[in-house]
């Protein structure tokens, strides 16, 4: 460690020291250290272990003067994000300047930093010794800003504004930008803000942007790819000695990742060479990996792009066996797919077209009455949409791998409490057994106290919800209290609002609608006598791209006046998965399903029901 003066002394030497001739994946070679904290492989850095990374940190390198932006759409767990440790590293010690790390939030920032960054400079001598002491008297090492010997390191979130002024930047990393925010503050794009920071630094300047893929079309991290060179890495085949990009086979084409399987289990995994049709076993990737080499779709552009597929992942880490099995148990799921589309193949997931057509929905319909679950259905959720003079109420049950059954649709006019009640305590009866009611969402963004009040005098099984449109978000978030006392204080078992990510679900749900109509997992299920209005409904709104801020995002728009059965749809999914419904089925299942299960009573009356269908039947 050094005390401040040397400290002090050593920063101004090294701001005139001339740039370094070695390179980033020469140093992380010689210098880098990894310990058993952040890395499943401790001891020395070796670039040969990925060696389809050594040109990505060549060009970081501020020995190369032609790039200056650098671009890497990845899969995950490809080592990618060592990339920006060594970068960071190589800074420290052989070009120290002034780095911006920003992640889409300030709490990403600061877990990466204890947890990644701090690692790393504690473990590789060369740079612990230069960086400021953390028990120091002028604060120069924190969790979100570390100096060092002729420079600093400043961590941030992209949702954190005051990351972008005051600042000048030479070297700005970008780590997982299709979660950042497309607009911060109205002062427009986190990454176009964040650039401005390095003008000043000009052609000597450099910028590295990560990022696994989300949705094809309002992905930050393909559109920048796009403007790249495009880069990917071919590997030769073994036998042939072809280059090639590692693909993998999901229909009838000769090559690719192949595979056999019974009853849903992976039993074999090879690749099948493009040119000799070679069987090409797992154990050959090391030698092809070592002579592969990145080759440019569009040579002419200054930007580099990288792209790197999960089938590149070197053995040790993801296996061919293993993504292929991940397939299978995904391909059925537009959600699941989707995830592995991104995390597996490194690639944007594109959704299905539009909405789904409402007509072809309900030739599906299935001859079985409302209010009765049909065979199959383990337990019943509601979802209510809440309107300025009626609530509209979806009534769902749950199966065995997310199969779900409509019981009913309908609506309440006036005061809707009682009837609630009413319909909640009902007994829905299958053939063999009362099927339990164990979670009701209702929609708190309109008559927002009304209901708090209905949600806090009733059981756990009932509890508001409020729709959050913004990418990444899970279909149902962690709640927050409501409720506050005569000090201002939340009351700890007042009432909770639940978030729910409602592009993420209506995503997860068209999906289905379109790609799943036989029986079985995900499959949705409708009876007869449904109207076409709850149809209407259902597929009132499709996605379309706009641009902010000079960058691509995703909205849901509506394409008919009313989507009310479609926000009931997402509440009762919600209440759904709230209720343990992603582990039903599941032996090792954490959470029992049978929690808050009312008792079946006494059946009450349903004159809401019985007008509901008079209607139907066009009676008054």
């Amino acid at each position: 460690m050094i005390d401040g003066r040397t400290f002090f002394i050593k920063s101004a030497c090294a701001g005139l020291e001339l740039d370094p001739l070695t390179t980033v994946d020469e140093w992380a070679d010689e210098k880098r250290v990894l310990n058993t904290v952040a890395s499943r492989e401790a001891g020395n850095y070796r670039t040969k272990r990925t060696p389809y990374l050594r040109e990505i940190m060549q060009v970081l390198s501020v020995t190369e003067t032609e790039v200056n932006d650098v671009v890497v759409m990845k899969a995950t767990q490809i080592g990618g994000s060592e990339v920006a440790n060594n970068f960071i590293g190589y800074i420290i010690d052989c070009a120290p300047g002034p780095i911006l790390y920003m992640l889409p939030t300030v709490e990403l920032a600061e877990r990466h930093s204890r947890n990644r960054i701090a690692p790393m400079i504690e473990s590789t001598p060369s740079i612990a010794t230069k960086v400021h002491p953390t028990k120091s008297r002028t604060g120069g090492n924190t969790v979100l800003a570390k100096n060092f010997v002729g420079g600093a390191l400043y961590m941030a979130g992209s949702n954190s504004g005051s990351a972008f002024r005051n600042v000048s930047i030479r070297f700005l990393i970008l780590d997982d930008i299709d979660g950042f925010e497309p607009d911060i503050g109205g002062e427009g794009s986190p990454v176009s803000l964040a650039e401005r920071r390095t003008d000043t630094y000009s052609s000597r300047k450099k910028i590295l942007k990560i990022s696994t893929p989300t949705q094809k079309g309002g992905s930050l991290i393909e559109k920048e790819f796009q403007k790249s060179d495009q880069r990917y890495y071919h590997v030769p085949c073994p036998f042939c000695d072809t280059l090639q990009i590692l693909i993998f086979s999901t229909t009838n084409e000769e090559y690719g990742l192949k595979y056999t399987a019974e009853n849903g289990e992976i039993t074999d995994a090879w690749y099948t060479c493009m040119r000799c049709r070679e069987k090409i076993n797992e154990h050959y990737k090391s030698r092809m990996l070592k002579k592969g080499r990145w080759i440019p779709r569009q040579p002419n552009r200054k930007k580099r792009g990288y792209h790197i597929s999960g089938l590149l992942s070197p053995l040790g880490f993801v296996s061919w066996r293993q993504i292929a099995q991940e397939y299978i148990d995904a391909k059925n799921d537009p959600m699941a797919l989707k995830v592995w589309v991104n995390t597996r193949l490194g690639e944007p997931y594109e959704v299905a077209g539009e909405q789904p057509e409402w007509e072809n929905l309900r030739l599906r319909c299935e001859p079985y009455p409302p209010m009765k679950p049909p065979p199959g259905v383990v337990f019943i959720t509601f979802g209510v949409d809440v309107q300025e003079n009626r609530i509209v109420i979806v009534i769902r049950g749950w199966g065995v791998g997310e199969e779900s059954w409509l019981i009913w649709h309908g609506e309440i006019y006036g005061e809707w409490e009682t009837q609630l009640d009413d319909l909640i305590a009902f007994n829905f009866m299958r053939d063999d057994a009362c099927i339990p009611v164990v979670g009701v969402a209702i929609d708190s963004g309109y008559k927002t106290q009304q209901v708090y009040n209905y949600c806090r005098k009733k059981d756990s099984r009932i509890f508001a919800v409020k729709g959050e449109r913004a990418r990444n978000k899970p279909v149902l978030g962690k709640p927050s209290v409501q409720d506050l006392n005569w000090k201002g204080k939340l009351i700890p078992k007042g009432v909770k609002l639940w978030p729910v990510g409602t592009d993420t679900a209506k995503s997860t749900l068209y999906g289905r609608l379109k790609n799943i109509t036989t029986p079985g997992p995900c499959c949705y299920h409708w009876y007869e006598s449904v109207t076409d209005e709850y149809f209407l409904q259902l597929t009132a709104e499709k996605i379309e791209t706009h641009i902010k801020g000079g960058f691509p995002y995703l909205e849901w728009v509506k394409t008919r006046d009313r989507n009310d059965a479609l926000d009931a749809e997402i509440y009762a999914y919600a209440a759904a998965i709230r209720a343990g419904l992603l582990w039903l089925g599941n032996p090792k299942n954490p959470k029992k399903t049978t929690d808050n299960r009312a008792p079946c009573k006494k059946k009450p009356k349903i004159s809401i029901i019985s007008a509901f269908m008079e209607r139907q039947k066009g009676k008054p």
